[in-house]
């Protein structure tokens, strides 16, 4: 397992009473990583050949780039945060092989920093951060997508995460799925959920939905060891998403996507955060970019910042 370190270095302001992330963050290697303590990591995976393995549309692999511009433009709230960017994941010809470097990494994030987000690609890298925590103990996961990714499958592409999780260690009481749209998602595939004792609350009109979801979630973080959050871009809008490598009419609003980061950052078992999907070639004007680093911000600020909003997630509607 290789990781390459950041060849351009993060934006900084430079200004002494108006700090942003860029100006905070540290750009290690992997030896000096290892040799110190972080609040957070952050790693990436420059990759999507799971996507169009899955029949989608390429261009996420460009995607930790386009993040990482956005995201350091942000208010650092406190130049006391210890944020470790320590690059990209060094990939190779066999995807398969990579898959297994990313477990690595994440575990070895997740032996210096309390928290590791993720920088995707496609979503095939959602099991990565799964797979690390499963290693310590009872784990969990909350799945906010517009698809539910259970597509069984011998090769791992961008529809298999949480197939990959049910199958390998994650129980169903434990699993989430959070904010999928009936018409993306497949029948069969909401039985085999259900089957193993798994929670899927769809993107409704009922006014009470996503509150219930998210109580849920706090409910599976008090039972589980460490909760991972996977966050698919492309449960948001298109019209306020639209870069996305499966873009989807009617999803969530981006504001009550600040929400539900917000919400689940509070949770105290949340280990990994990954953001996923995100297709630059395909956006406009760098709108979902922008939201994808915004959302990792938001994550970052309800969790380092004091709980400023702690739970006020709960207590959202449609």
């Amino acid at each position: 397992m290789r990781i390459t370190p950041l060849t351009e270095t993060p934006y900084k302001r430079g200004a002494s009473d108006d700090p942003r992330l860029g100006d905070i963050v540290a750009t290690p290697t992997l030896k000096e990583f290892e040799k110190s303590e972080f609040d957070a990591a952050i790693l990436g995976v420059a990759d999507d050949r799971g996507i169009v393995l899955n029949g989608g549309r390429a261009g996420a692999a460009s995607a930790p780039a386009a993040i990482r511009r956005w995201l350091y433009r942000l208010v650092a709230p406190s130049t006391s945060w210890r944020i470790a960017d320590v690059g990209n994941l060094e990939l190779s010809a066999e995807l398969e092989k990579d898959h297994k470097s990313a477990i690595e990494a994440m575990t070895v994030c997740l032996a210096r920093a309390k928290r590791v987000i993720l920088l995707g690609g496609g979503h095939d890298w959602g099991f990565a951060p799964i797979a690390a925590l499963i290693q310590a103990g009872r784990a969990g996961f909350v799945n906010v997508d517009s698809h539910l990714d259970v597509r069984p499958s011998a090769t791992s592409h961008s529809g298999t995460s949480f197939w990959r999780a049910l199958e390998g260690g994650i129980r169903g009481a434990d699993a989430l799925w959070l904010g999928a749209q009936r018409s993306a998602c497949s029948p069969m595939h909401l039985d085999y959920i259900r089957a193993k004792g798994g929670e899927v609350h769809f993107d409704d009109v009922a006014a009470d939905w996503l509150g219930k979801a998210l109580r849920r979630a706090h409910e599976i973080g008090k039972q589980v060891q460490a909760l991972d959050v996977s966050f698919d871009m492309d449960v948001v809008n298109a019209s306020e998403a639209p870069g996305v490598s499966a873009p989807q009419a009617g999803g969530i609003s981006a504001r009550n996507a600040v929400r539900i980061v917000r919400t689940l950052s509070a949770v105290p078992a949340v280990r990994t955060f990954g953001i996923y999907e995100v297709s630059p070639p395909n956006d406009a004007a760098d709108v979902t970019s922008r939201l994808a680093a915004r959302l990792v911000w938001e994550f970052l600020m309800e969790w380092l910042g004091a709980g400023e909003s702690q739970g006020r997630g709960l207590e959202v509607g449609n």
